[in-house]
């Protein structure tokens, strides 16, 4: 059983307690001994220390995330129970009822899937912990921050044990939803950001580049240089704080440059052209949208995408990206929050229709469809459009010109073949006996 944990105990807690190695990374966000030690495992060659926190400061990270998080968060998901005519909705179970009225007291249903997602895809794990009560009856469902839960997995071989630390106490696996990315060893997931800190950190970089480039009067840098020697230290600092003062930042760009003693300025800076900061950026956003399996008309990025292909894509992102995600979810909610002995006839299913939807004119050819097969009546296609129900449109119609396969049709007739005997209709056993009168000649 999970432990109740009362608001005093969190009070007592000091809103941020910082690692004394490497205070720029707080004690609640750590990941591993290496963010404790400054070494974080999400270092990148461009010279900027990535972590989950700081690649949201990377547009298209953030879009990403975003994207994936918000279209899951607004799936509407069910508990369907099987009947003898197929399955029904079950109103009454606890999963459905957190659904429809939250998983807890802080958060809606959207919210949470919203946040749990988000965390998922950019610290590899995402947690959450279930409240039951003396029946096993899940009563509420709490995201748990980075942090506040650790997973504890002991290998002895045939016998394996996993139990979750949560708040310092030991909990049983089955009161803990754990959503995870891709890992290696089944248990924990690895956290994109990590595995691609060198692109997320060449992205934050060149982001930097940029504004300090800009910042600073898109003037770069340079170096003054004359014949003279100088040989007081103070004259070389007084030149080098007033080139500074005068030269450097938005007031000052543009200003005209007056030097002393024969000076001359040279340049010295790669420009932002031959350092192709444009096209670096370009290419940070299409490996980002490759990370996360996003198309990238997505996230904002419209240049290869045109009206006949930005429906397919965005289908492929749901059948791809979203369909993944939402399967892995749902059958952790199915392992953990319905009971045993209603698992084999309850079901946790996603409705993807709108988010499959084509445009208006495919839409109306695939409803009219279903209705001439007999397969939806006309109540269900206005509750498809948010049109209240009406009398008397409860049934289902095909054409007149269609008909049922029989036995004794083209594709129900025996195989000639296969017999040369034949069996008398129902006519021929009806038929009355000709009479058998002797001939003359008999």
């Amino acid at each position: 059983m999970p432990v109740a944990y009362s608001g005093e105990r969190s009070a007592e807690l000091p809103a941020e307690v910082r690692s004394l190695e490497n205070p720029a990374v707080p004690l609640s966000q750590m990941s591993s001994w290496d963010d404790l030690t400054g070494h974080v495992s999400g270092g990148s060659h461009a010279g900027v220390v990535v972590t989950p926190d700081s690649a949201w400061r990377v547009s298209a990270v953030y879009a990403c995330i975003n994207t994936i998080a918000s279209t899951i968060a607004t799936i509407p998901i069910g508990v369907f129970k099987e009947t003898k005519l197929g399955r029904d909705l079950d109103p009454k179970d606890p999963l459905q009822l957190l659904y429809e009225y939250g998983p807890d007291d802080f958060l809606n249903w959207s919210d949470f899937m919203y946040v749990l997602v988000a965390a998922a895809l950019s610290r590899g794990n995402a947690y959450a912990l279930i409240e039951r009560d003396t029946y096993m009856k899940p009563l509420s469902i709490r995201f748990l921050e980075p942090g506040e839960c650790q997973p504890i997995y002991v290998n002895m071989g045939r016998q394996r044990y996993l139990y979750y630390n949560v708040f310092g106490e030991i909990v049983d696996k089955r009161d803990i939803i754990h959503i995870r990315c891709l890992g290696t060893n089944g248990i924990e997931g690895k956290s994109p950001i990590e595995l691609f800190a060198n692109g997320i950190g060449l992205s934050l970089a060149a982001e930097e580049f940029g504004g300090r480039f800009f910042g600073q009067g898109a003037g770069g840098m340079g170096v003054l240089e004359t014949g003279k020697v100088f040989k007081e230290q103070a004259t070389v600092d007084r030149l080098r704080k007033q080139f500074a003062e005068r030269q450097t930042g938005l007031q000052n760009a543009h200003k005209p440059l007056i030097l002393e003693d024969g000076m001359t300025y040279k340049q010295v800076t790669i420009p932002p052209n031959h350092a192709q900061f444009i096209e670096t950026r370009n290419f940070q956003v299409e490996d980002i949208a490759r990370m996360y399996n996003v198309p990238q008309h997505k996230i904002g990025k419209l240049d290869r995408s045109t009206n006949n292909n930005i429906e397919h894509q965005s289908k492929e992102f749901i059948t791809g990206t979203i369909l993944p995600w939402t399967v892995r979810i749902g059958q952790e909610f199915k392992r953990k929050l319905i009971a045993e002995a209603e698992k084999p006839s309850k079901e946790v299913v996603w409705d993807y229709d709108f988010l499959l939807r084509g445009d208006s004119v495919a839409q109306a050819a695939q409803t009219q469809a279903l209705f001439n097969t007999g397969s939806i009546t006309q109540n269900e296609i206005r509750r498809r459009n948010n049109l209240n129900r009406l009398a008397g449109l409860d049934d289902t119609f095909v054409q007149m010109n269609m008909q049922r396969v029989l036995p004794g049709s083209h594709m129900g007739a025996p195989d000639p073949s296969s017999t040369t005997e034949t069996t008398p209709s129902a006519a021929d056993k009806t038929k009355p006996a000709a009479d058998t009168k002797p001939s003359a000649d008999a």
